[in-house]
């Protein structure tokens, strides 16, 4: 019996999948890009090279690496 319930656990694991790092910060991909969005507005990422550092993420993202 506690081979099943071993089984059983290690499959609930599984059936749950991988979240990245990003999805637990943040919460959804659009909450990514509001943070970006406010985050070069207030100065704190270069608006120049951040579009295309939140582009590679969120392709990162989308393709789950």
């Amino acid at each position: 019996m506690g081979n099943a319930r071993a089984m059983l656990a290690r499959v609930r694991r599984l059936e749950r999948g991988r979240v990245s790092a990003v999805h637990r910060l943040l919460g959804c991909p659009q909450a990514f890009h509001a943070h970006v969005q406010a985050g070069m507005a207030a100065g704190t990422y270069d608006k120049r090279d951040m579009p295309i550092v939140a582009s590679t993420i969120e392709r990162w993202l989308h393709d789950g690496l």
